[in-house]
């Protein structure tokens, strides 16, 4: 009995203290994960980090490496080896206006990049909590507490969370706009503004974060056709949202997002960096990797019918998957009972338009992406409420039945999926690319001049570990490599087990010549890398 009391004194303390117990267990986790996640370890990363680098040195928003030819990568540069441009030409600049506030105060280094992020994600336990409190009532403290410790184990996103990139802040905002959604049509339309603020917070955290603003609308209109048909029932209607409000928060999200797209207009010519459109017109992802492709209608619909309406059958099945999934894995049969246990739950309105609007425009729209780290990304928050109705339809399928041993279980089975992802998984290959660049550097350093342009197949990564100008490979062909190497006058040109089919040639014979350019083997290195000598004639 004696050793079990410092357990039950845990318990009691959760159950007393539960919003600044499970904000001190999740911020010990993410610093748990500190210890493994050391860089930025994969591409949105790595960008987010170079920006925000720049901004610290002085360089105002501007990337500084070619990451990709479709994004803004496309143009002549001042001088050979002057890769500096204007950076956000696809992207969106929250994930980069956070390490900058924390570079201000702790100075630059991955662990200051990392800490809002962590704090972020520590957030998100508590935040589920108080929302099994809205969605299911302060009676059912089992979805409460089940939401929340999904939330500190959530499957593929326990190491992104700590990243500098949009996981952890989306999925943060993400929440938060829908409980206050939820709230405004509810309870109190003076909490739709509060969701106004937040969609533009959201938009300038991802793109298809105006996605939320959508989401408000519908849900706007969905509640005013439900007061309606109480109307013809009884007679009269519970509390009804004013369209003042509404408007007051399409006008605050507006308001949010309007230094932003002001700052577009003046960089760009245009509110939207015109390359967000090319991921409509995408045969394969790949596509957005290339250097000479020309992604617009034209190329798009000229692919045919039958291949498009086959993309898209393929993606409404992937993103399917996906969604029901990714977040849960195991427990994602129960999610989609749940989905009909819960159906006519109002709380869960909001988020239920928004999957749906998430779904379908990744699906039938942005097909490539969505299926390629989009829903990934935009889906964190959602687990919270995923892991609610799975356990409504774990409960459902028990006859109605209450089953804290069934969330119990649930809440082991999400930490042991996560452990199993984290480490056998994620981390494993985290370090890849800044391992790879280390190679690279070591041999470069006694082979080449810091201003030497480096063609490579991950360029951030190479940047962050080097501080060498360096431009990205394309997928479309062994030509379009070369005429980026002579368009930027690059040096170097380095290959890797890893790339894209149009280079195994050289890969494979070790020597290429064409359009004015000469690749020479000048080494060839530990885990498959080969380093050619750029000759341009």
């Amino acid at each position: 009995m004696y050793r079990l009391r410092p357990f039950r004194q845990t318990i009691n303390l959760l159950q007393l203290h539960p919003y600044a117990s499970l904000f001190g267990l999740a911020l010990l986790l993410r610093l748990l994960v500190a210890l493994v996640v050391k860089q930025p370890g994969f591409v949105d990363a790595y960008y987010y980090y170079q920006i925000a680098a720049n901004w610290h040195a002085g360089k105002g928003l501007t990337e500084t490496t070619i990451w990709n030819y479709q994004a803004g990568g496309l143009f002549d540069p001042a001088m050979p080896g002057k890769l500096e441009h204007a950076a956000f030409t696809y992207w969106t600049p929250l994930a980069t206006f956070l390490p900058i506030l924390s570079f201000s105060l702790f100075g630059v280094s991955f662990w200051a990049a990392s800490l809002p992020f962590m704090l972020c994600a520590a957030a998100l336990p508590p935040l589920a909590y108080w929302l099994g409190l809205l969605v299911f009532g302060p009676e059912q403290r089992r979805y409460s507490w089940t939401m929340a410790l999904v939330m500190l184990f959530p499957g593929r996103y326990f190491l992104y969370w700590n990243a500098p990139d949009n996981f952890a802040p989306f999925a943060l905002i993400s929440l938060l706009t829908l409980a206050a959604i939820y709230k405004g049509l509810y309870q109190n339309d003076r909490w739709l503004p509060v969701a106004g603020l937040l969609c533009g917070l959201a938009y300038l955290s991802r793109s298809d974060g105006i996605l939320l603003t959508v989401t408000l609308v519908l849900a706007y209109l969905w509640r005013l056709w439900q007061l309606r048909s109480e109307v013809k029932k009884a007679g009269k209607a519970a509390f009804s949202p004013r369209w003042l409000m509404l408007g007051l928060a399409l006008f605050v999200a507006l308001l949010v997002v309007s230094p932003w797209l002001l700052r577009n207009w003046t960089q760009f010519g245009a509110v939207l960096p015109a390359n967000n459109s090319k991921v409509l017109y995408l045969r394969s992802y790949q596509d957005f990797f290339s250097y000479g492709l020309n992604l617009d209608a034209q190329y798009y619909f000229s692919w045919g019918a039958g291949n498009i309406l086959a993309q898209k059958l393929q993606t409404l099945g992937t993103n399917a998957f996906l969604y029901i999934f990714e977040g849960l894995f195991l427990l994602g049969p129960l999610f989609v009972a749940g989905l009909w246990a819960t159906r006519k739950h109002p709380t869960l309105g909001p988020f239920l338009i928004y999957s749906a609007v998430l779904y379908l425009v990744m699906s039938l729209a942005f097909s490539e992406i969505g299926s390629h780290g989009t829903i990934f990304h935009s889906a964190g928050g959602l687990v919270a409420l995923q892991a609610g109705i799975a356990l409504a339809g774990l409960e459902w399928l028990g006859r109605g039945k209450a089953r804290p041993f069934g969330a119990f279980i649930m809440v082991l089975v999400a930490i042991g999926v996560t452990l199993y992802f984290a480490f056998s998984v994620n981390a494993p290959g985290w370090d890849t690319d800044y391992n790879n660049a280390l190679t690279l550097e070591n041999w470069l350093k006694q082979n080449s001049t810091p201003n030497d342009v480096i063609m490579v197949g991950e360029p951030l990564s190479f940047n962050y570990v080097t501080g060498r100008p360096a431009i990205s490979q394309a997928s479309d062909g062994l030509a379009a490599n070369l005429n980026a190497l002579k368009r930027y006058n690059a040096s170097w040109f380095v290959l890797g087990s890893e790339r894209y089919a149009g280079l195994d040639t050289v890969y494979r014979d070790k020597q290429v010549a064409g359009e004015g350019v000469e690749l020479r083997l000048a080494a060839e290195l530990d885990r498959g890398i080969q380093i050619y000598r750029v000759i341009i004639k």
